[in-house]
């Protein structure tokens, strides 16, 4: 007996195609839950970047009683900004000087927590004698950390960066200023005669030093941020200062409601926080403008370059509350990349999101640590 023969029946052209939208509807639903995860995940993981150097700045707080300097200043310079007037400002070259044994540092905070975050060994790197470029300077030595490439600056710490944002120095593109040329700016002159190449050892979260103008702008003379000249502003550290609204010029003098925890050559105990020390901002995560995009042909301003670097005390490692966060201004303010907060740690040791739409008045207040007026909710 002869067996019928059956064909045998595959996807019509049609049902293939109904297949694969029914595949590509599920992937586009599915993909943005799994970015978001991703991001939730990263978000919580800056957050505890936050909270683990909170921790540290207590710890080192138990030990010697008082918070670490926000930049070791030995050399100061007189400039006069208006009307004749004359003040003292930290010397923004100080960090970057090609010399040694000098006693000169620019040194920042975060330096002073490496012990308090299992980074003892980094520490112990540095050279006292050095300041900030001679503890980065591996061409000129190396004998000092024992082969080539291990310049403590010139160490990448995870948890100096948000992981949102980036994971190295490198991932940018070339942001800094302080350690990289930044890539939208070309380099062109020298600084001391040599043109220092850094690629690693980068920060993205800086120490609250008020709610005032934080830098002195310049913008008659050629200015400096880090290592770096361009033309434009001249960004040098003040003692927290903030702008004189009575007059056109925008003239700056000392305000000393308006220091937050850390600024030059600090010393702050947690009993001056006398605003709350949760209502007191310690640290925050720092402007950078790598996703910056201008319309056309436009330029950044001077002041929407970033410097970048975990050892560099001034421009790098401070900020102020004087403008709202996320508004890609200006260098010295607060700045995060997680859509629509920027992320904080207070000086109670907390740490946690502040909507980037908070009250002016508010975010000015959360910088400052004894200014004597109420915070509301943020």
């Amino acid at each position: 007996m002869r067996r019928a023969s059956r064909s045998s029946r595959g996807f019509t052209l049609i049902e293939l195609l109904v297949v694969i939208a029914i595949i590509a509807v599920l992937i586009a639903l599915l993909l943005p839950a799994i970015q978001q995860a991703r991001e939730t995940a990263r978000r919580t993981q800056c957050l505890n970047h936050l909270k683990q150097m909170a921790l540290a700045l207590h710890n080192y707080h138990d030990v010697h009683k008082v918070m670490p300097p926000g930049q070791i200043s030995r050399r100061q310079i007189t400039v006069t900004p208006f009307n004749n007037l004359q003040m003292n400002i930290t010397d923004p070259a100080e960090p970057t000087t090609n010399v040694f044994f000098q006693e000169l540092h620019g040194t920042s905070w975060m330096y002073h927590i490496l012990p308090y975050v299992d980074q003892k060994n980094v520490y112990e790197l540095w050279e006292e004698n050095f300041n900030v470029w001679g503890n980065t300077d591996i061409a000129q030595k190396p004998i000092l950390w024992g082969e080539v490439g291990n310049a403590p600056t010139q160490v990448d710490l995870p948890f100096f960066y948000c992981p949102t944002r980036r994971s190295n120095m490198e991932s940018t593109g070339k942001t800094s200023l302080s350690f990289r040329i930044d890539k939208d700016f070309a380099l062109t002159t020298l600084v001391n005669g040599f043109q220092p190449v850094v690629s690693k050892g980068g920060n993205d979260y800086a120490a609250c030093a008020g709610s005032g103008l934080l830098f002195w702008q310049d913008t008659t003379n050629f200015g400096r941020i880090g290592t770096y000249y361009l033309t434009g502003p001249q960004l040098q550290s003040l003692n927290v200062a903030k702008e004189n609204t009575t007059v056109v010029a925008p003239a700056i003098y000392q305000r000393s409601d308006l220091i937050g925890m850390f600024y030059p050559n600090s010393a702050v105990r947690l009993s001056d926080v006398t605003d709350g020390t949760t209502n007191t901002i310690m640290i925050a995560e720092a402007e950078r403008f790598t996703e910056l995009k201008l319309a056309g042909t436009q330029q950044r301003r001077g002041e929407q370059f970033s410097s970048d670097g975990w050892a560099w005390g001034g421009p790098a490692t401070l900020c102020s509350t004087w403008f709202a966060p996320n508004r890609r201004e200006n260098f010295s303010f607060p700045g995060g990349s997680h859509t629509g907060v920027v992320q904080v740690a207070l000086a109670d040791g907390s740490a946690r999101d502040v909507s980037e739409n908070i009250d002016l008045r508010t975010w000015r207040r959360l910088g400052s640590r004894a200014e004597g007026l109420p915070v509301s909710d943020f």
